[in-house]
């Protein structure tokens, strides 16, 4: 009987070392804060009267999203101090030395700013002269200080404010030139004693009211203005359209450069008055 040799046992196999892990991905940094929606709303108070001016001044530096950066006493004065400091919001009253708050606005949104106008006054004259020249809204200083407060904040958001005194001007006076445009349809439906020329050079010619073409809007642009002259707010636009508020402020924008104007005071008012 033979032994059996033993045979060696192969050796057992050498397992690899396992791989390192991966490092983990830096994470991705966080995004920037939107400063124009972090920072607060700068404000320019224009006032010739001091304890008015220093009322203003007192309740809007109460509210921590607003800050007022600079004071002026009169119509000129603002216009610098606008150009200089570059605010988000005027706060200007009607009645100051020098040019007055009316005569300014044009020079102010200039600047960049959207411009209140406050007074003591809730004159139709002044009310409607403020809106076009451009104003985003008109108070009167007897405003409760929340109503106040809020009215700077939506001006800054691209919105309209009236008080309810200048509210009733613009309705008075939407009511006032329909009532003219009526008139002037019916005196247009008579003959006339001496007809206008259709031959010609063109430059001879009187132009007839209402040859000048409307500007050609989109249908969105329609949409818009239309909710505008409603009263609506940018946000409560962009809700009813399913859009972004930023899609209605271009809208808005858009509408505003064929119509010439500068607010969407203004362009509720030609909506209006064209449209309505």
């Amino acid at each position: 009987m033979t032994d059996a040799t033993s045979r060696p046992r192969p050796p057992a196999p050498t397992q690899a070392p396992a791989p390192a892990p991966a490092p983990a991905p830096a994470p991705a940094p966080a995004p920037a804060p939107d400063e124009s929606s972090t920072r607060p709303i700068r404000v320019l108070v224009a006032d010739d009267h001091p304890a008015v001016r220093s009322g203003l001044v007192a309740l809007l530096d109460s509210a921590v999203d607003i800050t007022v950066i600079a004071e002026a006493a009169d119509g000129d004065s603002a216009v610098a101090a606008a150009r200089e400091h570059r605010p988000d919001v005027v706060l200007t009253d009607v009645r100051m030395p020098g040019a007055t708050g009316i005569e300014i606005t044009p020079r102010l949104r200039e600047t960049g700013a959207n411009v209140l106008v406050i007074s003591g006054f809730d004159l139709d004259d002044y009310v409607l002269g403020a809106l076009a020249a451009g104003a985003d809204g008109y108070l009167v200083k007897s405003e409760d200080p929340q109503r106040i407060l809020a009215a700077v904040r939506d001006v800054h958001r691209g919105d309209a404010v009236l008080s309810a005194a200048a509210t009733r001007a613009v309705v008075g006076a939407l009511r006032d030139r329909s009532a003219a445009d009526d008139r002037d349809r019916g005196e247009a439906s008579q003959p006339s004693p001496d007809p206008v020329p259709t031959s010609g050079p063109a430059s001879d010619r009187r132009p007839v009211p209402g040859d000048l073409p409307e500007p050609a809007f989109t249908r969105r642009e329609e949409d818009v203005l239309a909710l505008v002259a409603q009263g609506l707010s940018n946000q409560q636009i962009a809700s009813q359209l399913f859009v972004e508020i930023t899609t209605v402020k271009s809208h808005l924008s858009h509408a505003l450069l064929k119509l010439q104007l500068d607010s969407r005071v203004q362009a509720a008012l030609w909506w209006r008055q064209h449209r309505g």
